[in-house]
């Protein structure tokens, strides 16, 4: 098993079922077509053709008044974040730890593009209370004006890795 930037060709996307269809959806359909316009980036937990899981992340900004009120954010208006914007498991491969797996390489990928850009941390929409609660268990915590979207600095990341 291995980490690596999904290869539309070369990953087996079709038998991909994580249970939620539009994640299945996504995975399947248009995951090509957003990486062909540079618009995410995506990333498989793979054996071989297989696809365990994946995650995308892309560029978001997130207005300041929305974050929690301890995140330290300056005088900006827009924050910049990234934006974890799906992340799932097959569901032959759940309830083993894949899904940790995946955020835990979705926060080394985080906390690579801060070194190299400025970026605050990440920001994730949960799909559900579920999933929301599997993100809390991280550190993230939700934003103000939206339940199911949550935030984690930078700096929390550092404190978890």
């Amino acid at each position: 098993m291995e980490f690596a930037a999904l290869d539309p060709k070369g990953h087996d996307r079709k038998s991909f079922d994580c249970g939620v269809p539009a994640l299945n959806l996504y995975l399947q359909r248009y995951a090509n077509q957003d990486l062909k316009r540079s618009l995410t980036r995506i990333y498989v937990l793979a054996d071989g053709p297989s696809i365990i899981g994946y995650y995308s992340i892309s560029a978001h900004s997130v207005r300041r008044d929305h974050l929690p009120d301890d995140v330290q954010a300056g005088p900006y208006g827009d924050i910049p974040f990234l934006l974890l914007g799906r992340l799932a498991v097959d569901r032959r491969w759940q309830g083993q730890g894949y899904g940790d797996a995946l955020i835990v390489h979705a926060f080394d990928t985080t906390r690579k593009a801060a070194s190299q850009i400025g970026i605050l941390g990440m920001i994730v929409e949960a799909k559900n209370e579920k999933a929301a609660a599997f993100y809390e268990g991280f550190g993230f915590r939700r934003l103000a004006v939206t339940t199911n979207r949550l935030v984690l600095p930078i700096t929390a990341m550092d404190s978890l890795l």
